[in-house]
């Protein structure tokens, strides 16, 4: 009894007042966190709205700044725990075997935090930029850059997620790399019987007519009297002459949307001008033997 009477009225409050302490610490790192994170979220969607590089630097350094207040609590908590307080003293005593051994064990989650780290100095990529991970074969949005990987948002809507590391060593193709615009080839077999030079006509005033096309000509190209729309004949196949016109657009889905759009409205046009679009033709010949 006398062991109950002196805890509960030497060890008890001290006990009551850090678990207390403890669940406040608790809660306001919770809050922090939560403060944080909302902040940062709305400052890399309004820089997404301006398609800012900052987008990229903020959403990298949001893992830090979480990790950081969660760090701070736990480092407040242990502090004011005596016995996890010494624990922790022990293990900074033997810093150096941990660290070894933490390195070795980590290497790979380690080597991608540096990767990242280049990629955001870099800036070979940035949020919203299309890309296209030539080893790997994987074409996407870049949505998302962490500490470990980077989310690619396919155009199937699903996500790729590609550790830093992978990024920072493959070989990128980067449809937004200091200029957005896309320059998408159509190209069209017509029958040598039709007339080449009119198919050229159509395809090119069918293409000037859509208002996704841009104008990429240079003062002096316009002055010298350079067509609006290339198109030119690409190859002489076996059973069709291939036209290849060019298509420029601001960005790679409004390209993609162009080119959808002329191919639906040239074969119209073709069949009212009576141009014949070529496609594989199968002809049988029957020989018929004398009988003996």
């Amino acid at each position: 009894m006398s062991w109950l009477e002196n805890f509960m009225q030497n060890r008890l409050p001290g006990i009551a007042l850090t678990a207390l302490f403890i669940a406040v610490t608790v809660i306001v790192t919770l809050v922090c966190v939560r403060i944080v994170n909302r902040v940062l979220l709305r400052l890399i969607a309004r820089q997404k709205q301006v398609n800012s590089g900052s987008a990229t630097i903020l959403a990298f350094c949001r893992y830090l700044a979480i990790a950081a207040v969660y760090f701070a609590g736990f480092a407040v908590i242990v502090s004011n725990i005596p016995a996890l307080s010494a624990g922790m003293n022990k293990l900074m005593a033997a810093g150096g075997v941990l660290a070894v051994v933490g390195g070795l064990a980590s290497q790979e989650a380690l080597g991608s935090i540096v990767s990242g780290l280049m990629i955001l100095a870099f800036k070979p990529f940035v949020i919203g930029d299309v890309v296209r991970c030539v080893d790997n074969n994987i074409s996407g949005v870049v949505e998302e850059i962490t500490l470990r990987h980077t989310a690619i948002r396919t155009y199937e809507n699903k996500r790729v997620i590609v550790p830093n590391s992978v990024m920072n060593s493959s070989i990128i193709e980067n449809a937004d790399y200091t200029d957005s615009r896309v320059c998408s080839f159509l190209e069209i077999g017509v029958t040598y019987e039709s007339d080449i030079a009119r198919a050229k006509e159509l395809l090119a005033e069918e293409i000037a007519r859509q208002p996704d096309f841009l104008d990429v000509r240079t003062p002096e190209q316009i002055a010298e009297g350079a067509p609006l729309v290339q198109v030119v004949v690409l190859a002489l196949a076996e059973s069709s002459v291939t036209l290849r016109a060019s298509l420029w657009a601001k960005d790679n889905g409004t390209a993609f949307s162009l080119k959808c759009t002329v191919q639906e409205n040239i074969k119209k046009i073709y069949e009212q001008e009576g141009i014949d679009i070529a496609y594989p033709h199968l002809v049988v010949v029957s020989k018929k033997g004398n009988s003996l």
